[in-house]
């Protein structure tokens, strides 16, 4: 009787065993399968990119990101990278950010975050240059216009003691990209305020930031910390001279618990 328990069980072991051996089997097969398919699709022109798709811009030339999109048309989605046609998007000045997605069976979409102009940079012999809020040089152009790219519109000119090569995509020196915190800030208040805007912001050679309003007024930011209190100070005093019709040269707020005025 212990016998025949035996046997039983040895036979039920060996069928376990060899369902599992089959199901491995069966499993490898699938995968290997599957492999095939996929390097065939991979190299086949199935999911070739046939088509672009890419958001609008108004300062991105379309010609420049069709130049570097265009190399991947006729590509596999499935073996196509994404990474190095991102990077190269983002390697064009106006673009900050580039995400490139996959839509099957035969598209690629484009999306692209723009910089946009925030001030006028003067580099002396290098020119006038457009800058945008994260310090990146933009394009160079005339004095008072906002460029080939947009409407003629005066920014606010920036004066620094910096000395940098002027190059599309460059970053300017650390202490003018600090500075531009100050333009961005009136920009923010400028259409709830009556704050006359920014016409000419001044990098000193140590960092030190002196603002002219339009009209003349004069903001003395000193080093570019603790800005919300500084400016807000002087936009109430600015604010409130203009209520009472008086001239003001000067603001000073180098240290924001004591503020100097100077009244022409």
């Amino acid at each position: 009787m212990m016998d025949e328990r035996l046997r039983r069980r040895r036979r039920l072991v060996r069928r376990e065993r060899g369902g599992r051996v089959a199901g491995f089997i069966f499993l490898g097969l699938f995968v290997a399968a599957a492999a095939g398919l996929f390097l065939w699709l991979r190299s086949s022109d199935v999911f070739a990119v046939r088509e672009v798709t890419a958001t609008a811009t108004q300062y991105v030339d379309r010609p420049d990101i069709a130049a570097i999109v265009e190399r991947a048309r006729g590509t596999s989605l499935l073996a196509l990278g994404t990474g190095p046609l991102e990077e190269a998007l983002e390697g064009l000045p106006y673009v900050r950010e580039a995400e490139i997605y996959r839509l099957f069976p035969h598209t690629l979409e484009v999306r692209i975050v723009e910089r946009r102009p925030l001030a006028r940079l003067d580099l002396g012999r290098q020119g006038v240059w457009l800058i945008a809020d994260d310090g990146i040089l933009l394009e160079k152009v005339a004095d008072s216009t906002l460029g080939e790219t947009g409407t003629a519109v005066l920014l606010p000119l920036v004066r620094a003691a910096h000395v940098m090569e002027a190059l599309p995509g460059k970053a300017a020196p650390g202490p003018v990209v600090d500075s531009l915190a100050v333009i961005s800030w009136f920009q923010t208040v400028e259409s709830n305020s009556n704050i006359p805007p920014v016409q000419l912001l001044t990098v000193q050679a140590g960092g030190e930031v002196v603002v002219e309003l339009e009209g003349g007024t004069k903001i003395l930011v000193g080093l570019p910390k603790d800005l919300d209190q500084k400016l807000k100070v002087s936009a109430a005093i600015v604010e409130q001279y203009l209520r009472a019709g008086r001239a003001l040269e000067y603001v000073d707020a180098r240290v924001p618990e004591r503020v100097a005025v100077k009244a022409e």
